[in-house]
Order: C-alpha cells, then structure tokens, then sequence
C-alpha cells in the first residue's frame, strides 16, 4: 500500500489507469517540452486545464511554477506563451510576472516591465508559501527598527546627560568620602556594571536609568513606555524569527489546499507519511480521500472514503464521497443505495439528495428523481455554494472539505510527534538566537529607573547644566542662584562691576567655543541618532516615529531587500525600491543632522 501511494505522489513511477488523468497529462506536457514542442504542450496544457476544471481545482501551482522555470530557460515567443498559461494555472505564482517583468525591462517597455513588478510583489503577499515569510520578514524589519529607534534614542540621552551623572556621583563622593576619593567613588559608581562583569548592554541600560532624574515629565513617561516597549518587542522579534525559520505546520498547508482547492504534492505526501499513527481515524481518510480525489486518483481515494465509514459509520460526508464515486463511474444501482445510506445517517444531506435525483433519472426513476431533486433545493442553505452545491446545477456534485475539517483531525492527533513529518519539515536544525535575555536588561533599566528617579527626586536633586556656557552646576541654597546660570555666568553677566575685564574676555572666549563643541555635537548626535533633535525639545512622540522611518528605509535598502528578497522569491527585483529608499532615508539623516535641539 506504501509503494502505491509513493507512486501517486510522483517519488515512484505513477501507476498507468485506463482514464487519463491529471499526472498523466502533465507527463505528456513534459514530454512535448522535453522535445522543444511548446505548441504541442500548450494544447495539451489546455486539455490540462478541463481536467482540473472538472476536479474543481482552481489553482496548479506546482504546475506553473514548473512552466516558469522552463520559460526562463527559453526567453522568446514560445517562452512567452508559456508564462501567459502559468498564470492561468496560478494567477498568484509571482515568479512569472517578475519573468515578465525582467523581459519587459530587457525590451526597453520599462512602464509595463514596473506594472509586472508590482503586480509580483502583490502577488507574493497573496501566494501562500510566500506570504508567511513576506509578512514575517516585513514584521522583523519593523520590530528591529523600531527597536533600533529606540535604542539610539536611549543612547542619546544618556550620552546627553552623563556629564551632569558624572558631576552628581563626584558631589556624593566628596561628601560621602574625602574630596580625594570623589573621583574614584564616581567612575567605579558610574561603571558599576562592567565592574560587575555584566557587560556594555547592561551598563547602556543603568546609564539610561539613572539618567531619568534630568528628563522633563514628558520624558520621563517616554523613557517608561520605551522600556515597556522594547520588553514587548524583544519578545515579538523572537516570535517573529521562529515563525520565519519554521515552515508552515502541515495542517495549516492542508486547510489552505482545501480552501484554496490548488493541487500540493508535498501536502499530500506528508498526509500520506501519518497513515500509520491515523489509520483508526475518520477524518484523516476523509481529508486524504478529497486530495487523492483532487490530484486525480479516484481509485485511491475511494479506499480512503471507504475507510472513513469503517471509522466512523455515521459520518455522512465519506458515504455521498464514494456514491458520487461509484456515479461518476456510470454504477447508478450502486450510488442510489450509498446516498439512501448517507441520508439514514443524515436525513437533511443537500448533497445526498442532489446526487440521489441524478442516479434516479440515470436508471429512469424520475418521479423519484424529481422527489430528491425538491429535498435538495429544500435543505439547500445560503452556505451551500461555498459547499459546494450550486443550487440546480445538473453536474455531480462533491462536499466541499475545509477548516473544520482540518481542525477535527489535529484534535484526534494525540501526541506532537505525530506532526512532526509536517512541522518541523525542513526547519533549521541548528542553535536559534536567544532574544528572551534581552528583556532581563530592559526590565532591569526600568525598575532601576523608577527607584532612583523616585529617590534622587526627594533626596538629591539633578545637577544642572548652564544654559550660556554649558558649566554642569548644583543649586545650592545660597542667595543669588539662578536655575538657568551657573553661577561664574551670573557674576559675569549680571554682576559686571565686580568682575575685571579680562575675566569677562575669557568667560566669553569660553562661551564661543563652547556654542561651537555644542553645535558640532548636536549634529553629529542628530547624524547618529536619528530623530534625537526632536527629542530633546520635548517632543518624544515625533523623535521616535522620525527615527523608525529613517531606520526602516535605511535597513530596509540595506539590509532586508538584498538578504530575504532573494530567499523567498529569486526571481524578484528590488533594486528601484532599494534605490528610493535609501535616498529617503538619507535625506531624514541630513534632515536630522542638520537641526538644532534645545539643551535645556
């Protein structure tokens, strides 16, 4: 029985029938191909065609995929010709409007040839090997910009800041300590995790943390909600690469054939594979019956039908299956006691009538024919043509399988490892990147953010940074202080006359190299960390979704479009969407370099 069923899926050689079916056709397009006749193998295709039409196959992707590859072999009239029938087999394969695509750019029609890409890159969402690794890749790229925002984000701010940490630690140490030892109690302090032996991810964490005390109250809340966010994409990007590196589980593969009804050799067979561990169940012979069925062996799928009512003698469905067999077969007698067995299993079986009325008028019963006609429109639903019973249509007509289906046998699947000949197919074998430790460091950033915001702002106050010279300074409760000078500016500028004019000479000569060193600074902070100007004039929302977009078309041009373009579509060109945007993201780069940030 193995040896048969291997021999259905194409691994053995197929078992010659007396009707010709869908393989067998295939075998002579092949044959026509093989000998350079593509007109031969297009009429053929044609007769291809009627057979999946009768078999209520809408989609031969395998079939076409083949096609285009044969066509790109042999660019030209005849290769055209063949992209053209590809796409009538599967209108969403997109390796054969990219084919088109590359000979429309190759003949210098670069409007149409842009249509043609377009049209690939929609059809590489619909397609669906395709989708789950476009729309995993496209998530990725989100989640590592959106976290790589972020995370350049935090990076500015405490490289903003830890010049007024560094002059806090060396006040606490001069008063916990001797002046002498100030210093060494602040870098020890501000270095405490590589101390520690954690790390620099670790020690960007604590400086972001403890630099919260100098944000505004509207920094603080985004410094909070970043730290949440990037717990949750940490998390997110984890799944998302497990979903990309894992192919999809075979029954989701399964309720997509059935759905989409589209002809998948590799579904079938790894149905196939769970014959011995589901031999007792119902609905897997009833879900490899209608795939047999729709991949052309009626024969074998009628075995399986017929082992589904052994299963399960009350499951209606597998009867009407191996009755509208035996009709289709021209063995009316035979239909008409399967369908009248169906119905005593299910007494209001639209499918079962409808086919009974067909077998009657077959054998010239047709008063009773009429009788099961008018049962059939009666418990006809508005469901039924998804069904797949299309009112008074006179043809015989097949239950339409789908999700329920599917979800029925993965609940009689008792142990994972069943699964495993359609789970961890092809799936990567080797060691899979921990992100789950890198939540540890952004949780760790904001419970230490909360502690020592919530200390130092009832016991030790920030340090403050001179709005005129740059000079970090403590208030102290002196008189005169002002909250914006430090207090070398206060004696220059607001007291004059005790000041010599040479000091005030120097302390402007100070203030000049300073704006300089600042405004070079700034730039280069905007050019490294894009959307940083925005943030540190309070507006934290607009940094970090100018920051994510740049990012998203810089590693989007760079990175994402040359490394999982090529893997989940060869065929497909990206290099004018690359060239857009990485000149987009270019343009934010100047744009962010080039403007000013208010340092108080």
């Amino acid at each position: 029985m193995r040896r048969t069923f291997l021999a259905v899926l194409g691994i053995l050689a197929w078992a010659a029938g007396s009707e010709a079916n869908l393989m067998d056709t295939w075998q002579e397009v092949q044959e026509h191909l093989a000998a350079g006749d593509a007109g031969a193998a297009e009429q053929t295709l044609q007769i291809l065609q009627d057979q999946a039409t009768e078999l209520e196959v809408q989609r031969l992707p395998a079939f076409a995929a083949a096609l285009v590859a044969w066509a790109e072999a042999h660019p030209g009239a005849e290769g055209e010709a063949l992209v053209r029938v590809a796409r009538q087999l599967d209108p969403q394969y997109p390796s054969s409007y990219f084919l088109e695509a590359r000979w429309l750019r190759a003949s210098g029609s670069l409007t149409a040839a842009l249509k043609a890409q377009l049209a690939g890159w929609l059809a590489m969402v619909r397609y669906e090997p395709t989708r789950p690794a476009v729309l995993a890749a496209i998530a990725l790229a989100a989640a590592f910009a959106m976290g790589l925002a972020l995370v350049s984000l935090m990076l500015a701010t405490l490289l903003r800041h830890v010049r007024s940490l560094l002059h806090d630690l060396r006040s606490l140490g001069g008063v916990l300590f001797r002046p002498a030892n100030a210093w060494v109690f602040a870098v020890v302090v501000l270095l405490l995790p590589i101390f520690g032996g954690l790390g620099p991810v670790w020690l960007g964490a604590y400086l972001f943390a403890a630099s919260w005390i100098y944000l505004s109250v509207r920094l603080r809340v985004w410094a909070v909600a970043a730290c949440l966010l990037m717990i949750f994409m940490v998390s997110a990007v984890a799944s998302i690469h497990h979903r990309l590196v894992e192919p999809l589980a075979l029954t989701q593969r399964l309720e997509t054939v059935l759905v989409e009804r589209q002809m998948d050799l590799g579904t079938l067979r790894e149905l196939v594979e769970l014959e011995a561990t589901m031999a007792e169940t119902a609905p897997y012979h009833l879900l490899l019956g209608e795939l047999l069925r729709m991949h052309g062996e009626p024969g074998l799928a009628r075995v399986e039908f017929q082992k589904a009512v052994v299963a399960d003698p009350d499951e209606a469905r597998a009867l009407i299956f191996v009755g509208a067999l035996a009709l289709e077969e021209g063995d009316a007698q035979l239909a008409v006691q399967i369908f009248n067995s169906a119905l005593e299993v299910d007494s209001e079986n639209a499918f079962a009538y409808h086919n009974l009325s067909l077998a009657f008028d077959l054998i010239r019963r047709f008063q009773e024919g009429d009788q099961a006609r008018t049962r059939a429109r009666q418990y006809t639903g508005p469901d039924s043509p998804e069904e797949g019973l299309r009112g008074l249509d006179p043809r015989i007509r097949f239950p339409r399988l789908g999700r329920r289906d599917v979800a029925d046998l993965a609940a009689d699947m008792v142990a994972r490892q069943d699964l495993s000949a359609g789970e961890s197919r092809g799936a990567a074998d080797g060691p899979r990147p921990r992100f789950e430790s890198l939540s540890l460091v952004f949780a760790f950033a904001l419970l230490l953010g909360l502690v020592l915001l919530a200390v130092r702002v009832r016991w030790f106050g920030p340090a403050r940074e001179c709005t005129k010279c740059g000079k970090i300074y403590r208030l102290e409760s002196g008189f005169g202080e002002s909250s914006v000078y430090c207090p070398q500016c206060v004696s220059v500028f607001l007291k004059r006359d005790v000041v010599s004019i040479e000091q005030q000479t120097a302390k402007l000569h100070h203030i000049r190299n300073w704006e300089r060193m600042s405004a070079a600074g700034r730039r280069l902070a905007g050019l490294l960390f894009p959307g940083s100007p925005y943030l540190f004039a309070d507006r934290a929302f607009r940094a970090v979704l100018f920051g994510f977009v740049c990012i998203a078309l810089l590693s989007g041009g760079l990175v994402w479009l040359p490394l999982f373009a090529p893997m989940i579509e060869p065929l497909a060109s990206f290099t004018l969407l690359r060239v857009v945007m990485l000149a987009l993201g270019a343009l934010m780069v100047l744009r962010s370099a080039t403007m000013t940030w208010d340092r108080r």
